[in-house]
């Protein structure tokens, strides 16, 4: 009866054993690339089995997972940190819309576990602007160091006009285009010894990409003709160095309003102007309350740099120009469509 009894205690410790005590130890992340299209997931794994190859229903060890250098690039679906109870964790690493790449750590209090992670680029055009989603500036910071840049351009060219901006191009659109183009540059020593005037230093450049590397479209950065942009697409039919004011109204920005309180600094006004014929188009920019612009077509030698404040606009004698809704010839407050559409 003894030998039976513990016989029957010794399988009984056996099994309790076999069900508590560590065995093995498994951490996986599946798969180490996915496109950075906000949609995709990647699923990291840890656990620690005992001898029948299931979780140890108990582990006291702190389990967590860390994002290196940040979380800018994924998002954690599940919790990253356990304690106590069962040793298994599962979370999904869910794309953002940059490319790049990321370290994830697991420490489990033990043990220190290195993935790689890489968001790969995608092509495409999932908003359908007509602007490839590589060109569109999803990150924040990246946005606001675009608008800085490009106000800071374009008010510099009312006191000292940039010798890098060629004079065929000096117009309205002209104007737009070279503070578009320059903002996305990257303002190293050399660019900046190069500019006659900088009111407004800016202290971050726009980290996805630098003029004139621009993914999928180099230096042809402005939409040309209606339509999506789909993978493969010839950026020399879709896309030009340069554009006029309807170009730059139809196809490379998004409509905002025509109050004032839609806009924001950066965003561009349109007018349509009756007195131009060749070109019954008029462009500006907006600073704050103040707007700058340029004033003719680069024909006549008189043509300058501008800046006025909406309110002087708005009592000026010609009032097709009053920055108002109900006047029909100013169209409205416009946002470039890699501020708008690369919103995430």
């Amino acid at each position: 009866m003894r030998i039976l009894f513990a016989g029957t205690a010794l399988v009984l410790i056996l099994f309790v054993a076999g069900i508590f005590v560590p065995v093995s130890r498994t951490a996986t992340l599946v798969p180490d690339a996915i496109p950075a299209n906000g949609t995709s997931s990647a699923r990291l794994v840890w656990s620690v089995e005992n001898a029948f190859g299931s979780p140890v229903p108990y582990y006291p060890r702190a389990t967590r997972v860390e994002i290196e250098p940040d979380d800018s690039l994924v998002r954690l679906v599940g919790d990253r940190r356990r304690s106590g109870g069962p040793a298994r964790l599962e979370i999904f690493l869910r794309a953002g819309t940059r490319p790049g790449q990321v370290s994830v750590r697991l420490h489990d209090g033990g043990e220190v576990c290195s993935f790689r992670l890489r968001l790969l680029e995608v092509d495409g055009d999932r908003d359908s602007d007509g602007m490839p989603d590589r060109v569109e500036l999803v990150d924040r910071a990246d946005r606001e160091a675009f608008r800085s840049w490009f106000v800071a351009i374009a008010e510099a060219q009312f006191y000292r006009p940039d010798n890098r901006w060629d004079p065929i191009h000096h117009d309205c659109a002209g104007l737009i285009r070279f503070a578009y183009k320059e903002a996305l540059r990257r303002h190293d020593r050399e660019w900046l010894s190069g500019i006659k005037y900088l009111h407004r230093p800016v202290q971050r450049d726009v980290h996805r990409y630098n003029y004139p590397e621009v993914p999928t479209l180099g230096e042809r950065v402005f939409r040309s003709r209606p339509g999506s942009y789909r993978s493969g697409d010839d950026p020399g039919r879709d896309f030009s160095s340069a554009a006029g004011a309807r170009v730059l109204w139809e196809h490379n920005t998004v409509f905002l309003g025509k109050e004032l309180q839609a806009a924001r600094p950066g965003d561009l006004l349109f007018f349509r102007d009756p007195e131009r014929h060749s070109s019954p188009m008029h462009s500006m920019i907006l600073l704050d309350g103040r707007l700058v612009y340029h004033t003719g077509d680069g024909q006549t030698g008189d043509d300058q740099v501008r800046m006025v404040t909406i309110a002087d606009l708005n009592v000026h004698r010609n009032d097709c120009w009053h920055v108002r809704p109900d006047n029909p010839h100013f169209l409205g407050f416009y946002r470039w469509k890699i501020l708008e559409g690369g919103r995430p």
